[in-house]
């Protein structure tokens, strides 16, 4: 099989070069690249590939708009833990719905075996690769990123998900118009789902060794406060460009986690300020009821960090002189810029392995497939004034192909293939034009066609018209399922906003109520030692008398902040079960929407197939008789088409 670099139209072996636009065709190497998962998805570049998985760049076909497919290593994919295990990164993330995490839009499996995930395409750096190309960031651009992974996991962590994986790799920045480092949190593939069940046993340890919470390596129980510490071993990364401990291998760093305390930020770098580094302890504390109670507290103290450190005029320090935002441009612009610079960067190959192939397994040349994408026309081939094609030179598949227009008349040399471009689902435009363009051919030609050839020529024309008839109710189904999504988008972030606002109130009361018990507490200590005192004949009745009023009034705030908490609670199992409970209905409608949608592609894909065998018949029919009849009649020989 071979590919376009510049339009991605697949051709058979034995082609040269592409006859849309004239490219010269490179092998494709990848055997995933050109197939269409799903009916709808069709992967034209891979962007990276881990142990388990590899992601590629996708086009639906139905919208033309970008995707992302994840796709799991086949082995893997037999395997019912592993398929599992992948599957429930689509099944968390749907739970979560926010800005801060890429969107899984779907998921499924092909008939041979292929287990994917579709997501949004975001173009951007891992911040791994921003980090080890900026240095380390100051310390109010690393609490912006870091306070957009917080806001992702709070929420998280309220649906009931814990990450377990938080890494550089796995935070994504993305330049925007109107922010600098917008945050995309990737891989919730090993993310605990605290409802379900496990799907190994309790002694698996996930995540990396840099940033993994001591809890892990000591099999206790996890929960959303283990992603706080591999946060804050991030920030630490973030501010020193360096790890918060010295190590000399993997386990050594493992053990580390739990025996020894981090070296301070200070000693890294001089210029960490001292609130700060407070803050990094915290988040480092072995002990997780040493550190943040949730992720909104995290948010609170981060803010209270941000406010200390920036100027009074700049709340949050965006307006550094580094820190400028991005000039006004397009939307449209700056989206394809980007996303050209990320392909770019995608393409580009270590110093040490450079290699003829790209990533995405096509022999092609990184500039060749960059300006390929960065192209939106078509351009056809025209035979020059010394060249003698075998047959008549194929029509412009951009001009008026109306026969008044096909002189003399001309052939399509092979069949379009079965694609999505502004040639319309499937190419049926394409196939349509391709089909009229046949019958002014045969009508020149003039006689009676044989019987067989005629049989062709009404098969394909009852072909086509089913083919456009699907297409119409297919873009429908579109429509639908796109409705329904963004029905669902659109009421998962109206309740998870809402959500968000009584967790953190709830959190913010739980803190007094804390406060207000660790008071109670001590007040009662206070008060038994006066009453002991007072036994022995040393203390005084107001003494004691004064303690008993405060510990009463500190009871009685205590319990007003009870029962606001109470409140609070009730209000949020609330909305999370109306989050459940209808997320879960809306996407029940969706999925049934896109098995309909599915099939109906699956069938027009194969009607689409079933045009070429017909109007290839027919097609050398009129090869064999054009020729002599274009000379018999006076008309221009093939070789001078134009």
């Amino acid at each position: 099989m071979k590919v376009c670099p510049r339009c991605s139209e697949l051709y058979p072996d034995e082609a040269g070069q592409c006859p849309k636009d004239g490219t010269p065709l490179r092998k494709v190497l990848d055997p995933l690249i050109g197939k269409t998962v799903g009916g709808r998805f069709r992967l034209i570049q891979r962007l990276g590939s881990g142990g388990m998985s590899s992601v590629y760049l996708a086009r639906h076909v139905l919208i033309d708009r970008l995707m992302a497919i994840k796709t799991l290593r086949r082995d893997l994919a037999r395997d019912p833990i592993q398929r599992d295990r992948f599957l429930r990164e689509a099944r968390a993330v749907n739970r979560i719905n926010h800005d801060n995490i890429v969107e899984i839009s779907d998921f499924g499996e092909t008939e041979d075996g292929l287990v994917y995930l579709v997501m949004e395409y975001v173009p951007g750096d891992p911040l791994l690769k921003v980090m080890g190309t900026e240095g380390p960031f100051s310390s109010l651009r690393a609490l912006d990123v870091i306070e957009q992974c917080a806001n992702a996991l709070a929420r998280a962590h309220q649906m009931g998900v814990i990450h377990r994986d938080l890494k550089p790799e796995n935070i994504l920045i993305v330049q925007r118009r109107d922010r600098r480092d917008f945050v995309k949190l990737l891989d919730f593939g090993i993310a605990k789902i605290l409802d379900a069940p496990s799907l190994t046993g309790s002694q698996q340890i996930f995540g990396t060794p840099g940033y993994i919470a001591p809890e892990y390596i000591q099999s206790t129980d996890i929960d959303g406060r283990a992603d706080l510490y591999s946060l804050g071993c991030i920030l630490y990364e973030l501010v020193t460009g360096a790890l918060p401990f010295d190590y000399e291998y993997p386990g050594d760093l493992l053990v580390k986690h739990v025996t020894e305390p981090p070296v301070l930020p200070s000693e890294r770098l001089a210029s960490v300020d001292p609130p700060m580094e407070a803050f990094i302890l915290r988040c480092l504390e072995k002990d997780p009821a040493e550190r943040f109670r949730d992720a909104y507290h995290f948010l609170a103290e981060l803010a209270a960090v941000r406010e200390r450190l920036g100027p009074d005029e700049s709340w949050g320090g965006l307006d550094e002189a580094h820190d400028t935002m991005v000039p006004p441009a397009t939307a449209e612009a700056r989206d394809t810029e980007a996303l050209f610079d990320s392909l770019a960067r995608a393409l580009e190959p270590a110093a040490d392995e450079r290699e003829p192939t790209s990533p995405d397994g096509i022999e092609v040349g990184r500039d060749t497939l960059i300006d390929g994408l960065r192209s939106s026309g078509e351009h056809p081939v025209v035979a020059g004034p010394d060249e003698e094609p075998s047959i008549p030179v194929p029509p412009a598949i951009d001009g008026d192909l109306t026969p008044a227009s096909i002189v003399p008349p001309v052939l399509q040399l092979e069949p379009t293939p079965v694609t999505i471009n502004r040639d319309g689902l499937l190419g049926a435009h394409r196939w349509r034009r391709r089909f009229d363009a046949i019958v002014a051919h045969l009508e020149k030609l003039g006689g009676e066609a044989p019987p067989e050839i005629d049989h062709a020529l009404r098969f394909a024309s009852r072909s086509l018209e089913e083919l456009e008839d699907a297409v119409k109710s297919a873009g429908a189904y579109q429509e639908a399922v796109e409705a329904l999504h963004e029905r669902a988008r659109d009421f998962k972030a109206t309740l998870g906003r809402a959500i968000d606002d009584v967790a953190g109130r709830l959190s913010a009361e739980r803190g007094v109520f804390e406060a207000l018990a660790a008071r109670r507490n001590t007040l009662r200590s206070q008060r038994e030692a006066a009453r002991v005192r007072l036994r022995r004949g040393a203390g005084s009745e107001g003494e004691a008398d004064a303690l008993l009023w405060e510990l009463a009034a500190v009871e009685e705030e205590l319990r007003g902040v009870g029962q606001a908490c109470d409140a609070l609670e009730a209000r949020l199992a609330e909305l999370t079960s109306e989050l459940t409970s209808n997320g879960e209905g809306l996407e029940k409608e969706r999925s049934q929407l896109v098995r309909v949608l599915d099939a109906q592609m699956l069938r027009l894909e194969s009607t689409a197939n079933g045009l070429r065998r017909p109007l290839e018949e027919v097609e050398r029919y009129l090869r064999e008789r054009w020729p002599a009849t274009g000379r018999s009649e006076g008309g221009a020989s093939p070789a001078g088409a134009s």
